[in-house]
């Protein structure tokens, strides 16, 4: 059965300490990125994706988040915040938002990524939303077993990349956790669809030695106990840009200058 999805539950409360001094007093998800803030560009793909109602899980400190987007009737959307100001890790965002989801499937994304799709395709997530009936999927990318960023998140082996039309999606079970060996994998893609299942995942996953609860030990202890997720890789001609750190925003900045056309401007005119 095919999901209808409409709630997104959008994570944008951490410190971005890799970016101080400046998140000290604004927040990394409104950095502008082509004259738009990064949250913004996010806005844009929930709502080309069919999202309708989106609650922002925010820090006391990050009050311009709720300031610029107010209610989403600017977007033809419905927007809600919640505060988290607990540190309690990646995982925590979610469980904040148990009872707004009301028990229906949901995109969770965080707030500090940019993902672009090709200029011809269709959005990435709009591909993660339609991918079918799992009650997990998430966007990935492949990388090389020996060459994934230290920054990633790893979820396990993959077959090599595809090359040619679709369909690019994959199961993935508890046989592709341990990657040992082998020469792909998959890194999660800051874009997830969660099922109800997901709430007690969380609850029954002790945090890490830090004391942070994160969503990937969580799903991997899910899948560990014989379920599967959907695995949807970007494709090579789509990008994606952690943006907690000034090298990566950089990168993003400078990409996006770059693949999107100037208007002319008169004499005078700003730019």
């Amino acid at each position: 059965m095919t999901r209808t999805i409409t709630r997104a539950v959008v994570a944008a409360g951490g410190a971005g300490t890799k970016m101080a001094p400046i998140t000290r007093i604004f927040p990394k998800e409104m950095l502008p990125v082509g004259r738009t803030p990064i949250l913004e560009h996010l806005v844009g793909e929930l709502r080309a994706a069919g999202i309708s109602d989106v609650l922002f899980v925010i820090s006391s400190r990050k009050s311009q988040i709720a300031s610029y987007f107010g209610s989403g009737a600017a977007y033809g959307m419905d927007f809600s915040y919640r505060i988290q100001d607990d540190g309690a890790g990646p995982g925590a965002p979610t469980l904040h938002a148990e009872t707004w989801t009301q028990g229906q499937p949901f995109v969770l994304a965080f707030g500090d990524n940019l993902i672009r799709g090709a200029a011809d395709g269709q959005e990435p997530l709009r591909r993660l939303v339609r991918s079918g009936s799992a009650e997990c999927s998430v966007l990935t990318r492949l990388f090389p077993a020996g060459n994934v960023p230290p920054h990633e998140t790893l979820l396990g082996a993959a077959a090599p990349p595809i090359t040619g039309t679709g369909p690019y999606d994959a199961a993935f079970g508890k046989d592709l956790l341990d990657h040992t060996g082998a020469r792909w994998v998959h890194a999660c893609a800051a874009r997830w669809v969660l099922g109800a299942f997901v709430f007690e995942a969380l609850r029954e996953c002790p945090p890490r030695s830090n004391g942070e609860l994160y969503l990937i030990d969580a799903v991997r202890r899910w899948i560990s106990a014989g379920n599967e997720l959907r695995a949807v890789p970007l494709l090579p001609t789509e990008f994606r840009f952690n943006c907690d750190n000034w090298e990566t925003y950089a990168d993003a900045v400078a990409t996006l200058r770059a693949s999107t056309p100037h208007a002319p401007t008169q004499q005078g005119a700003s730019r």
